[in-house]
């Protein structure tokens, strides 16, 4: 519902400031917990009602889980690592010993998970695909019902404008704004947020990064996300963490409308800028890591690159229509230099391009199905995996460009979700779950984690809220 009249009033037992898998979970779980007759939960959503849910309404909801169906180890190993003395060892602990136990949790809820056999991608964490059946808009419809009816309301249509917090005490209250441009204030015994970065926010991005004024958002949703529950938690004292540039980019295909049109075939290809000059390994490391490290290189050039392959990487790749989600199909030719002048660029640079490339390619096998280690020799930059040759027509090509999942500078939190201080302190009644938090560091991200920290967290923030409440009443 929008708030009118009287409805919005107080107090409220918690207030969830996000409408996503974080905060859906954080409002269920702290319905579920809550000991001390029927609480009053709002929940909060700045998009209208048809555009609930924010990110992830949009994503296919896919999960980190090796083979065994636990969080991927190379998770924590890669955020360990990139944070260095920055590290968050708590939530990193928290993650691992919680959300085998929070699928669990969805699955009692009504959220159905798949497995899908090999359908990982070279070099990838495990040998299977798990997401959840219906993407996260199945999540945000079977949470949305769920919290409803055990007596949540939810408000659209409400931007954050502001946090109530007693000098050196706890949190109190939310002020928001509704679509009439009334102000609305949420008297609350504890807040939850749960909105997401500042990825909407083209201003702020072009702040941090260079080029980050012209990213558009992967997914419609996204574009709510833009910076208030940061800010309205940094003026009330509450700390920061995360790499302030970093972002998960995607390289996707600037033709088309569709949500997450990744364009992945250059990791058995290669990538030209509008020079007709390649520019970085294609092929470093796994899928995982490596399309958000394309994505950023080629924001970092200007924003527009070009995928090329040839038949013969076409024909020995069972991954190739898979990975390439775009709506828009290929551009095609009978040779480099027509390929080049559909493209708009100089066809002497681009047949140069190709032709140091396949002199370079090492005579050895190529398999598109695992990291093969046919790599390019006496070029630079060089390639890694699946150097195959591009000499047999047609030759197709996408356009390539850079759009924004979220950012990784947010909150700092603890291991269970307490927002913290400029001292470390927690900030009572306070918590954060999801995007909203700073841990990632060194502007990386191990991909197939966001929605599953968001569900985990999300669940952990509504138990520690009614866990608080309950000690509370006791004193």
């Amino acid at each position: 519902m929008t708030a009118s009249g009287e409805e919005w009033t107080g107090p409220w037992d918690l207030v969830v400031v996000g409408h996503g898998a974080a905060g859906l979970s954080a409002a269920a779980s702290f319905l579920e917990r809550f000991e001390g007759g029927q609480p009053r939960v709002a929940v909060l959503d700045r998009a209208p009602f048809e555009e609930r849910g924010g990110s992830t309404a949009w994503t296919s909801a896919n999960f980190r889980l090796d083979d065994d169906g636990q969080l991927d180890p190379a998770w924590g190993k890669i955020v360990t690592e990139t944070a260095g003395d920055e590290v968050n060892a708590g939530y990193v602990d928290t993650f691992y010993e919680n959300c085998v136990d929070t699928l669990n949790w969805l699955r009692q809820n009504g959220v159905r998970t798949l497995t899908i056999r090999n359908a990982a991608l070279p070099g990838m964490f495990s040998r299977h695909g798990y997401a959840l059946q219906g993407g996260g808009r199945a999540f945000v419809e079977v949470f949305t019902e769920l919290v409803q009816a055990r007596g949540a309301q939810c408000f659209y249509e409400m931007d954050l404008v502001g946090l109530d917090r007693e000098p050196g005490g706890p949190v109190t209250g939310v002020h928001a704004r509704a679509a009439d441009g009334s102000e609305r204030h949420f008297a609350a015994r504890a807040v939850v947020l749960a909105c997401g970065g500042f990825e909407g926010d083209r201003q702020k991005l072009g702040q941090r990064f260079p080029g980050g004024e012209t990213l558009d958002t992967v997914s419609r949703g996204t574009r709510v996300n833009t910076g208030r529950g940061i800010d309205a938690a940094v003026a009330i004292g509450a700390a920061t963490a995360g790499d302030f540039s970093g972002s998960h980019l995607e390289p996707v295909d600037p033709r088309s409308e569709v949500t997450e049109p990744l364009v992945s075939s250059w990791f058995w290809g290669i990538l030209v800028d509008p020079e007709g000059k390649r520019f970085m390994d294609e092929a470093a490391t796994s899928f995982d890591m490596q399309f958000d490290f394309v994505a950023k290189e080629i924001l970092a050039r200007g924003g527009r690159a070009y995928a090329i392959n040839d038949a013969s990487v076409r024909s020995g790749n069972p991954y190739f229509e898979f990975l390439n989600a775009t709506d828009v199909g290929p551009i095609t030719a009978d040779s480099i230099e027509e390929l080049a002048e559909k493209l708009g660029l100089d066809a002497a640079a681009l047949r140069q391009t190709v032709d140091e490339y396949n002199a370079a390619s090492v005579d050895a096998p190529y398999d598109a199905t695992a990291l093969d280690n046919k790599h390019t020799v006496g070029i630079a930059p060089p390639k890694s995996h699946w150097a195959q040759p591009l000499t047999q027509a047609p030759f197709e090509a996408w356009p390539v460009g850079a759009q924004i999942c979220f950012t990784f500078w947010g909150l700092k939190v603890d291991g269970t979700t307490h927002v913290l201080d400029t001292a470390d302190r927690p900030i009572d009644g306070l918590h954060a779950a999801g995007e909203i938090t700073g841990i990632f560091h060194g502007n990386v991200y191990p991909s197939g984690s966001s929605v599953l920290r968001s569900l985990t967290f999300g669940r952990i923030a509504g138990q520690e809220a009614a866990q608080a409440l309950k000690a509370a009443a006791l004193a």
